[in-house]
């Protein structure tokens, strides 16, 4: 609801609504003088269950002095090398460095959490968001029995926060990853993990992909398969049998060996238009509740640290400058065209439902994609795994499959449909655009508006990627 009254007082600099990832934020706002709160709908804790990171997207925490690399350490539980990449019923690849640290959630929570505290920052737990007025000079959030007047909200709440569905107006997704998984002991040893894994061809127009880490209970194991949102797709539960089923095969075990510590579902709805960008004055999406994360991610720690640079940068200009109206806010959560090419690959590896599609169409794709791009190195393998899309790397494999396989090129046509096909080259001339501005713009004074769109130009190209 937004109002022309004037709030009295303002108590807070910002707000941020969405703990686990948001205290990140919060106490980088925090350490610039802000006076932060961050409200959670229940107790701020995360979960036991390892995410998995590369140790350069870690350094950004160290970069922004937000972390030491001894308190990364404190809480990072696993590290193995190297990560398998393998697609039925062919070749496989091997990468490290990827993925490979296994930073425990509660933990990292923990730290950051006493260490906002600390600094003056304030936490509201069993403090759900239950309504909000805008005001002329601030924003008044009534979070459970609380009233919080703040100049800025940020919405961390995630895919399914309120503000969110308000914003999309019910919008079905246009995607969605279904994941299920699990962490038990009794796996054969493994130093290894997989990134990205297939043992089968195409069933009940699924393609189901593997993720397996090293965890400190034991071993995790994720089946996960990208869908629309069609009714007759398969539940969480038909997945887990899914799960259940192909695992002994997957992971060379018997079932009755294993000692299981805990089981994982999820299900992540992603959208063409997306990022968000800010639909209200004084109200800024980050994270998931934006949907900056690409459509074939499933977590939201390594975007988040990608983007917390330009993000803490942005904020600090928007509440020394005070401006934050809607146009302001909404150009810190720009349009990327690295983001939205994405699109595209998510596509190629779902089935429509009905479609006579051949049993290995999405391994052979994946194969070929993957074969060119190992053959190109690093520079090129890397970036993509840790979802950033450059230019060069993405020309550089498609002339590589068009080389290697004609034929298929024309199968990916007919699976996508040319009209998805002309929007992924819309964003592709976009991708040129925007690296040939990233490249030969001269990046102007830090914190200026000029300087936010030099960091939509270096981020929609993916010019940030760590070398």
């Amino acid at each position: 609801m937004e109002t022309r009254a004037v709030l009295e007082p303002i108590d807070w600099d910002v707000v941020i609504a969405g703990g686990t990832l948001g205290l990140l934020l919060g106490l980088g706002l925090r350490q610039k003088g802000y006076r932060v709160a961050v409200v959670e709908r229940g107790r701020l804790q995360g979960r036991r269950q390892e995410w998995n990171i590369s140790r350069s997207e870690l350094q950004v925490l160290v970069n922004l002095e937000l972390l030491t690399w001894g308190e990364l350490a404190s809480v990072t539980v696993t590290e193995y090398n190297p990560a398998r990449i393998q697609f039925h019923p062919g070749q496989t690849w091997w990468v490290k460095d990827v993925l490979n640290w296994g930073v425990r959630p509660d933990l990292l929570l923990d730290l950051v959490k006493n260490k906002f505290i600390r600094q003056g920052g304030h936490i509201g737990e069993q403090q759900a968001v239950n309504s909000i007025t805008i005001g002329s000079n601030g924003i008044a959030i009534q979070a459970g029995e609380l009233n919080y007047q703040s100049r800025l909200l940020i919405d961390m709440m995630g895919h399914f926060s309120p503000l969110t569905r308000l914003a999309r107006r019910g919008q079905i997704p246009d995607g969605v990853c279904l994941v299920v998984g699990g962490c038990a002991q009794g796996f054969p040893e493994h130093e290894y993990g997989d990134l990205l894994v297939t043992t089968t061809p195409i069933i009940n127009s699924c393609q189901y992909f593997w993720e397996a880490f090293p965890a400190q209970d034991g071993r995790t194991t994720y089946l996960f398969t990208y869908v629309d949102a069609h009714p007759q797709r398969p539940s969480l539960t038909a997945l887990c049998e899914a799960y259940l089923e192909h695992l002994p095969a997957y992971q060379g075990v018997d079932l009755g060996q294993l000692a299981w510590q805990r089981f994982l579902f999820g299900f992540f709805p992603s959208y063409r238009r997306s990022p968000l960008g800010s639909h209200w004055a004084r109200i800024l999406p980050v994270g998931d509740s934006s949907g900056m994360q690409s459509p074939l991610s499933f977590g939201g720690f390594g975007t988040l640290l990608r983007h917390l640079p330009r993000l803490m940068a942005g904020i600090d200009a928007v509440l020394r400058e005070d401006t934050l109206d809607r146009q302001s806010l909404s150009e810190l959560q720009p349009y990327q065209p690295n983001l939205s090419l994405t699109w595209l690959f998510q596509e190629v590896m779902r089935v429509p439902l009905g479609r006579d599609c051949p049993p290995n169409f999405v391994n052979e794709v994946l194969s070929t994609a993957f074969a060119v791009m190992a053959e190109a190195g690093d520079a090129v393998l890397k970036p993509f795994l840790q979802d950033v899309i450059q230019l060069p790397g993405l020309t550089q494999t498609l002339i590589g499959m068009m080389r290697k396989n004609p034929g298929l090129i024309a199968q990916v046509i007919g699976h996508v449909g040319m009209g998805s096909l002309l929007n992924w080259t819309g964003h592709y001339g976009m991708l040129v655009l925007y690296t040939w501005l990233a490249q030969n713009l001269p990046q102007s004074s830090l914190h200026s508006v000029q300087s936010r769109r030099f960091e939509q130009y270096y981020y929609g190209s993916g010019q940030d990627y760590p070398r």
